[in-house]
C-alpha cells in the first residue's frame, strides 16, 4: 500500500480503478503528472466530503476522455483512491 507522504507535486501516476466495484471515471487508465493539490487537500478535508481522501490535479500525457465520453481533457482532479504510483525509473549507466 502506498503512503500518502508518496503522493505530491511532479508524482508521475496511473489512474486506474480502485476495486471491480469502485470503478475509475478515466476508463482509458491514462498515465500523467500530479500539478497540484485538489480543492478538499487544500482545505483540510478528510472524510465523507472527500470521500475519505484526497483529490489530485493530473496533467495527463494525452487527452483523456472520462466515462460519460466527455472530453477530451489535458486535465483532471482525480480522486487519490484512483491514483497509483509509476515505478521509478532505473538509473542508467
Amino acid at each position: 500500500m502506498t503512503s500518502l507522504a508518496d503522493f505530491g507535486i511532479g508524482a508521475q501516476v496511473f489512474v486506474r480503478d480502485a476495486s471491480s466495484t469502485d470503478r475509475s471515471p478515466w476508463p482509458d487508465e491514462p498515465s500523467g503528472i500530479i500539478i497540484r493539490s485538489g480543492g478538499s487537500s487544500l482545505a483540510g478535508v478528510w472524510g465523507s466530503a472527500a470521500q475519505g481522501g484526497r483529490v489530485w490535479w493530473i496533467e495527463f500525457d494525452e487527452g483523456q476522455v472520462n466515462a460519460d465520453g466527455d472530453g477530451p481533457y489535458a486535465t483532471a482532479q482525480v480522486h487519490e483512491r484512483f491514483l497509483e504510483l509509476a515505478p521509478p525509473i532505473e538509473d542508467l549507466p
